[in-house]
């Protein structure tokens, strides 16, 4: 006599399976989502914030506390996140100082100067000449006479237009990456001797 074989149902393991599968699925569609969401959070909050093109009468100095208008030469501005003025800058090495110091915010929108190319016959400068710092070319430790070149920092938007104004006033080119340290610590024009500045590609 033959006993029948007894067979475990193959159907009872399957109902049970997709509404795990199921809640997976949609627990990393969420996860995505949230997490795509986020990005787009953080893209947002740290967008650049554009220079304020017109310098108010009463802006001061973040460290001098003294008028812009009381300063000859180019001037600086930092957007800060949260803030809804700029920081103003009455030289363009105190803007340096300002990023390198470590109780300063760091949430930092924007760096703007002024751009010495388009700087106007009478030392003033127009709206159109505010420039992104990082991408500005520097000539440090020059002797112009007509600005504080010595003590400061003179920026350019172009690299010929820097050049031109070393070749006139002496001094080294530098970009905002080889901006030397010494030169914004000490506030002299000129870099310590023989630890001149790389001039990112130029000559000096």
């Amino acid at each position: 006599m033959n006993t029948p074989r007894l067979h475990r149902p193959r159907s009872l393991s399957v109902p049970f399976a997709w509404p795990w599968r199921l809640s997976l699925a949609a627990a990393v569609l969420i996860a995505i989502a949230l997490l795509t969401a986020c990005k787009n959070e953080s893209v947002v909050a740290q967008a650049p914030v554009a220079p304020l093109l017109d310098v108010p009468a009463d802006a001061r100095g973040h460290y001098c506390g003294m008028f812009l208008t009381e300063h000859v030469g180019p001037k600086g501005q930092v957007r800060v996140r949260d803030l809804a003025a700029p920081l103003w800058f009455t030289s363009i090495r105190e803007i340096f100082s300002f990023l390198a110091a470590p109780d300063e915010p760091k949430a930092i929108t924007g760096v703007y100067v002024q751009d010495m190319g388009r700087r106007r016959a009478d030392g003033s400068f127009p709206p159109e000449a505010w420039i992104d710092a990082r991408s500005a070319w520097y000539v440090i430790g020059s002797g112009a006479p007509d600005a504080p070149a010595a003590d400061d920092a003179m920026p350019f938007a172009t690299q010929a237009d820097a050049e031109a104004y070393r070749a006139r006033h002496g001094g080294t080119v530098v970009t905002f990456d080889t901006m030397p340290q010494a030169f914004v610590s000490a506030g002299s024009g000129a870099p310590p001797a023989g630890g001149g500045a790389s001039t990112g590609g130029t000559s000096s």
